[in-house]
């Protein structure tokens, strides 16, 4: 972690101002190995952690279970008891494996992540890996919770177990509580949940601390720490971006009447490049949902300014246009009256920017633009910094754009 922090800071400059056109090469982060299936596109590097994580674990649990097996056939135990610690055993080694995966699970949804920017992964494509890792975890801590209860339902003390919570050791109601809760952020992450059903997917996601938390006071800090320890410090990002994230939450919005919204951007904001997206809190709405927006205007626009578009679909947006249409019509109503009071405006808070760093639009000569809808928006923050680096005499690689929008 420390040496990917050096080399960010060392070398950025030089990673976005001395790359090179890039020729036509098999690259294995691009090419697609899967395309239509459960998981979507899949690259070939894809392909291969998802062969990797797989042997990991078809290999850990056939090395525990035989080892298990030939352990306890050495010992002299009636058969209840020999099936109760078989099924203990197993339910242990589904646990160790769930918390390795674990270790992994939080890394694509850090978005200062100094890991991410390492190998130049954007935090909007990183988010899949949680989606993957938390249907690979998840399974793996059910296995783990369903051993124990069958362990214990063979021994006649499936509740006292359940409620059980030792000062030292292992603290079983913690495990309980702690599984309760990840089983309902799976469950309501589920795609079909998810897309129709996006604020209880958002709001009982929330319930992820009191997973990790009781999750500690089942396994005990001393364990846990060490697995916590070998992802923590790949979590944070470079300070230049923990500090813009803290500086953009300032609440300021003007708001226009169709379906744009233009942020004021006091001085020292942070600069966005033109693949930038932010998440967007309106007070108006929500206190605890942040949505995610692509940035619509180039940062050689000038000015204090930044626009998004903003597509009515849902409950969130569909709210948003209600509240700006309210506004510009009591706009209209006061500049009728002569009103000099201040009108037509919304209170919200922005989150970013994030996304990738380097211009890769600005490597290539020839580019396709392909967008559907709403999609166009990151692209005409890409049209626009190519014609204002034009006009200024700027580097700027492309000369043929095709822009194909449906």
């Amino acid at each position: 972690a420390a040496l990917a922090y050096v080399y960010i800071f060392a070398f950025a400059g030089d990673h976005i101002q001395k790359k090179k056109l890039r020729s036509l090469s098999f690259r294995l982060w691009t090419f697609p190995v899967l395309v239509d299936g459960p998981l979507g596109v899949v690259s070939a590097v894809e392909f291969i952690g998802i062969v990797l994580f797989i042997v990991y674990i078809v290999f850990s649990m056939t090395y525990y279970v035989v080892d298990s097996v030939s352990f306890i056939s050495k010992a002299h135990l009636p058969p209840t008891t020999r099936s109760e610690l078989l099924l203990a055993l197993i339910g242990l080694r589904f646990g160790s494996v769930g918390l390795f995966c674990m270790i992994f699970l939080f890394l694509p949804v850090s978005r200062g992540s100094v890991l991410l920017r390492l190998i130049d992964i954007p935090f909007e494509h990183a988010t899949r890996y949680h989606v993957w890792l938390g249907h690979l975890t998840m399974p793996l801590f059910t296995l783990h919770g369903l051993c124990y209860v069958i362990s214990w339902s063979l021994l006649g003390r499936l509740i006292e177990e359940l409620i059980q919570w030792k000062e030292v050791g292992i603290a079983n109601l913690a495990g309980v509580i702690s599984l309760a809760a990840g089983l309902l952020m799976w469950v309501t992450s589920l795609h079909p949940v998810r897309k129709r059903f996006f604020e209880l997917f958002f709001y009982t996601h929330q319930l992820y601390v009191v997973f990790v938390v009781f999750l500690v006071l089942h396994v005990g800090d001393f364990v846990f720490s060490i697995s916590a320890r070998r992802c923590l410090p790949f979590h944070a990002g470079p300070l230049p971006e923990v500090l813009a994230s803290d500086q953009s939450r300032h609440r300021f919005c003007a708001c226009r009447m169709r379906r744009e919204l233009v942020f004021l951007k006091p001085p020292k904001f942070f600069g966005t490049m033109p693949l930038s997206f932010i998440f967007v809190q309106v007070r108006e709405l929500s206190f605890l949902q942040w949505h995610p927006f692509s940035v619509s205007s180039s940062p050689m626009d000038g000015g204090y300014h930044m626009s998004i578009l903003i597509k009515v679909l849902g409950t969130w947006t569909d709210t948003l246009k209600r509240i700006i249409t309210d506004v510009q019509e009591q706009k209209t109503r006061s500049d009728s009256d002569s009103d000099q009071s201040q009108t037509g405006r919304i209170t919200a808070s922005i989150e970013g920017p994030y996304g990738h760093e380097s211009p890769y639009h600005l490597m290539y000569e020839n580019l396709i633009l392909v967008a559907g809808g709403i999609g166009i928006s990151p692209f005409l923050a890409i049209l626009s910094d190519i014609i204002h680096r034009v006009e200024q005499g700027m580097p700027c690689a492309p000369k043929n754009v095709l822009v194909l929008w449906s």
